[in-house]
């Protein structure tokens, strides 16, 4: 028998984990999403790069799946409940992190910011950089029955040709941020409002099927656009039976007006989290 802590959970019991994370609601909503959307992907064929383990191969211990990416070592850590001491000791022991790396966290609830200060010592990272973010949801079989498309606007899928632009506009952007951004736009994960064939509002679903960089071009501000599109790209998410979730920096005013003028609810605050070795 295996002495490594994190054992791996077979796509095929994905959906055992999700419904753990559901009842974890709303705290849960990140890990569902992320299970959701790449179990979609898989029943449409596509690959998943997730690998998911869950410590000492119990759900209710929580989960850690790798989503290793070219240019940085994603670790999504999750867990249904306040105890966290398994998931703790699983990741103090494990041999598959390699803590020599830079590790992204993302998403991270609050108990597992305080799992992440409890390790950093035995692992012997530090904190380089945390980003706060404000969640939003709108988790309901309802669909906006008040969505007009303005005259002269279209609604349709992103494409590359507005790759630069759309990249370029994003804050958080990074030196093959544009090749991410590609690689949702090739899934028809964005979608934007066209005036007379130029693209003046966008937004797109991550791997993790979140909302990700609502936008609208500055000259088209305060003319509901970005409105418009959040309801449109939302009742395809409804109808697909999936919780729309956007997060926003806190000082996001504008953002968390617009969510809470469409119905969305705030829920517990993440953090994305970056560690390093000390």
């Amino acid at each position: 028998m295996s002495d490594e802590p994190l054992q791996f959970l077979p796509v095929e019991r994905w959906g055992d984990l999700q419904s753990v994370f559901r009842k974890d609601w709303t705290r849960g909503v990140s890990a569902c999403a992320v299970l959701d959307t790449q179990r979609r992907w898989l029943a449409q064929g596509m690959e998943s790069n997730l690998k998911i383990y869950c410590p000492y191969g119990d759900m209710q211990n929580g989960m850690v799946a790798f989503n290793e990416k070219d240019s940085y070592y994603e670790i999504i850590i999750q867990c249904p409940s306040d105890d966290t001491s398994k998931l703790a000791t699983a990741l103090k022991t494990t041999k598959l992190i390699d803590w020599k790396k830079s590790v992204k966290v993302p998403f991270a609830p609050q108990n597992v910011i305080n799992l992440i200060n409890e390790i950093m010592d035995d692992v012997n990272v530090e904190v380089e950089e945390v980003f706060p973010y404000d969640t939003h949801i709108l988790d309901t079989t309802e669909l906006y029955k008040d969505v007009k498309i303005p005259e002269g606007v279209t609604f349709k899928h992103l494409t590359t040709e507005h790759l630069n632009l759309i990249d370029s506009t994003w804050p958080y952007n990074y030196p093959s941020s544009d090749t991410y951004f590609e690689f949702l736009i090739n899934l028809k994960y964005g979608y934007g409002l066209y005036l007379n064939n130029t693209l003046i509002t966008w937004v797109l679903i991550t791997e993790a099927g979140t909302l990700l960089h609502l936008y609208t071009v500055e000259e088209h501000r305060r003319k509901g656009y970005a409105e418009v599109l959040l309801k449109l790209v939302s009742n395809d998410l409804l109808k697909d039976g999936r919780v729309v979730i956007a997060y926003c920096v806190p000082d996001n005013y504008n953002a968390s007006k617009l969510y809470t003028k469409s119905g969305f609810v705030a829920v517990e605050d993440v953090t994305w989290v970056y560690l390093r070795s000390k």
